[in-house]
């Protein structure tokens, strides 16, 4: 199976998820709504990270939020670690808001990201004086 958003390596599953698209808790909120299921495939939900950028950078530069894996059950572990990354991708799907919530949220965090701008902006005005 092709994962456009995953790796398995041995019995651990990585799904890669971009800021650009999903928040952290809309990834874990869609991890939440499935993790009975996984848990009962033999998977345990190791936690989900955003990666730190290194260096200077553009006040919004989207980074990847990785979700991981593993399989503590018996047998093959590729087949169910596939299966997992379907109950996550699907969760996502289900637990996303509908257009208007969606497009409210990114004219929030729009919002939030402008008022960082300016506290930068601020801080190195003062720090100039």
């Amino acid at each position: 199976m092709n994962l456009p958003y995953g790796e398995i390596k041995d019995k651990i599953l990585q799904i890669k998820f971009s800021t650009a698209d999903f928040s952290i808790a809309s990834v874990l909120n869609a991890i939440k709504v499935h993790l009975d299921v996984i848990e009962e495939m033999g998977v345990v939900f190791l936690g989900a990270q955003t990666e730190i950028v290194v260096g200077p950078s553009p006040v919004f530069q989207p980074v990847p939020v990785i979700a991981q894996f593993e399989f503590n059950g018996k047998g093959g572990s590729k087949d169910v670690l596939e299966k997992v990354y379907k109950v996550v991708w699907r969760g996502i799907v289900n637990s996303f808001p509908d257009e208007t919530k969606w497009s409210e949220a990114k004219e929030a965090y729009a919002s939030f990201i402008a008022a960082q701008a300016d506290l930068l902006r601020a801080r190195i005005e003062a720090s100039k004086e």
